[in-house]
């Protein structure tokens, strides 16, 4: 090995290293925050592509990537699409990507076209890595202290508010933190956005716990109060917050639990832990929706099952009107507002992505219908 060539790969070394700290760090402030994201592995390739085995990338539940797995329109896209629909519903997946999806298709990995011009095929493993839910339990009575006792057994994150001192098996409880503050701002604060919120202090700091859920837009803030007491402490929380009692009445579910004719501290725990994981699993349904949604309507260079999409054979040539178009390269349906545009034989075709909009404008004919100018159908 010459001197030059030891110095290059010292280099890349020392870069691939850089870049390995740098996504170990993303990783922890994730973490910290308690942030979902998944990671993306290069598990093979074959040339000619950019990235190679063992490349590595964050991406974060907004879509947000960190780190190289391949060229944006070439793999980016679509392992963004598909990280955030792990995250969505916690499972990982194999990704193939492949000029023709078919060549890698094979049972448990989901196959998509490759897109770039020098093709080449690559594999990617995304992995969600999801926080553990987090539950805010306020009160000490006989319903919380087994809360706190249970929930762990869930994957669940428990933070406890009690002014008046914590038992012994919570305060040394690896899954349990305890907070002796009744400012609904600072708990708030402690626990961060979008925990699970189960108020049980049997009356004595009820309307601090529901205004503290609020503060931190939990999904869920469950009271463990009678019907006379519940609306007391709805009044009460609205005038913490100055709010309208009626948003405050909306976001409280009382009585707390399902209803599985519960009278012990210990049985109602289990109603509401029961509850918890019914709303849970409601939570991850609404954002796996979502995640679907996007997939249907995000960028064509991120692949996907474009016989899900409308056929572009039946749409007539894309012009500068407003309204939904299809991009004859890869039969997406595309907002022309911001959209990447060719125009062509006195007509405006508007595309997903740069990608496809350079393909069309390298070989027109190739993507449209010879006699009538109009999108033939993708390929």
């Amino acid at each position: 090995m010459t001197d030059g060539t030891a110095h290059d790969a010292h280099h890349d070394a020392h870069h691939d290293a850089d870049a390995s700290d740098d996504l170990a760090e993303r990783e922890r402030l994730l973490t910290e925050r308690g942030d979902p994201y998944a990671r993306a592995t290069v598990v093979r390739r074959e040339p000619p592509v950019s990235a190679n085995v063992g490349d590595r990338a964050v991406v974060t539940a907004d879509g947000d990537l960190f780190g190289w797995v391949g060229g944006a329109s070439c793999a980016q896209s679509t392992v963004i699409r598909e990280a955030r629909a792990a995250i969505a519903d916690g499972k990982p997946r194999l990704l193939g990507l492949a000029p023709d999806p078919e060549d890698v298709a094979r049972p448990g990995l989901d196959a998509f076209p490759m897109t770039c011009h020098s093709e080449g095929t690559l594999e990617v493993f995304v992995e969600p890595v999801i926080p553990a839910t987090q539950l805010l339990v306020v009160g000490d009575s006989p319903v919380a202290r087994s809360l706190a006792r249970l929930a762990p057994e869930l994957d669940v994150t428990v933070t406890v508010v009690d002014p008046d001192g914590a038992s012994d098996e919570q305060a040394g409880s690896d899954a349990t933190t305890v907070l002796t503050t009744l400012d609904p701002g600072d708990i708030a604060a402690e626990v961060g956005s979008g925990p699970f919120v189960v108020v049980a202090s049997m009356g004595k700091y009820d309307a601090r716990g529901v205004a503290a859920g609020v503060l931190a837009d939990a999904p869920y803030i469950g009271l463990v109060a009678s019907s006379v007491r519940a609306t007391e402490v709805v009044e009460r929380a609205a005038g913490l917050l100055d709010s309208d009692p009626e948003t405050i009445r909306d976001a409280v579910t009382t009585p707390a639990g399902l209803d599985i004719d519960a009278h012990t501290g210990s049985e109602i725990a289990v109603s509401i832990l029961a509850e918890l994981i019914d709303v849970r699993a409601s939570v991850g349904a609404v954002t796996a929706s979502g995640s679907e949604s996007a997939r249907e309507t995000e960028s064509c260079c991120s692949g996907g099952d474009h016989d899900n999409h409308h056929d572009a054979e039946t749409t007539e040539a894309a012009d500068a009107s407003d309204g939904p178009h299809i991009d004859p390269v890869c039969g997406m349906t595309v907002e022309p507002e911001g959209a990447p545009s060719v125009t062509h034989e006195g007509q405006t075709y508007y595309f997903c992505c740069q990608g496809c909009a350079d393909s069309f404008s390298n070989d027109p004919d190739e993507y449209l219908d010879a006699d009538e100018g109009r999108p033939a159908h993708p390929r």
